[in-house]
């Protein structure tokens, strides 16, 4: 494939990309880091994602599994540097600096949780709630059925109760939280 055929390929979900990386990451840097990554394993398995019965959804799934490997990589650079302190760039609108401080350290918690998840708990969860995929399209990008979809949500959703409840043990409602703000399977 040439690159006609690649930009053809993502113009459908090039902003789903940048939202999908971003609601994971919600830092500049480390967004665009992460989406090059996807966009490079895009590029290299082009035709394969245009074979496939959702091209779309597929990019949507390297783009939430690019996020959450940046996640990680900069837990790891974050625990080898022992670093603490979280960039926050103020604008107008905004919520206050310590409403963003609690709003990220919320956000590093459900992500930690998300990344300790089983590959396929973590892949149908964030493509579930963080890109509003459908089941039908989860199932066919994780190339298995509807109710195992189900299944590793609701194991997912499960297990990330209980363990928002053990990274927050000062918050117990963060771990209510991850069980109430997570629709049901009924809910959608």
């Amino acid at each position: 494939m040439d690159t006609d055929s690649f930009a053809e390929l993502i113009a459908p979900v090039k902003n789903r990309m940048f939202e999908t990386v971003w609601r994971v990451l919600r830092h500049t840097q480390d967004t665009e880091d992460a989406l090059q990554n996807a966009l490079i394993t895009v590029w290299r398995q082009q035709a394969r994602i245009a074979r496939h019965a959702a091209p779309q959804a597929l990019i949507l799934k390297i783009c939430a599994d690019a996020a959450i490997d940046q996640f990680r990589r900069c837990r790891r650079r974050r625990d080898k540097q022992d670093i603490s302190a979280v960039e926050i760039g103020l604008c107008s609108g905004r919520p206050s600096p310590i409403e963003d401080a609690i709003g990220q350290e919320t956000l590093e918690i459900v992500m930690e949780a998300i990344s300790r998840l089983s590959p396929k708990q973590a892949t149908a969860i964030v493509m579930r709630f963080v890109q509003g995929e459908s089941d039908a399209a989860i199932a066919a990008v994780m190339g298995c059925g509807i109710e195992t979809v189900r299944e590793h949500l609701d194991r997912g959703r499960e297990r990330l109760g209980r363990m928002v409840g053990r990274l927050a043990p000062h918050d117990r409602s963060l771990a209510n939280t991850a069980k109430t703000h997570l629709p049901e399977e009924n809910e959608r």
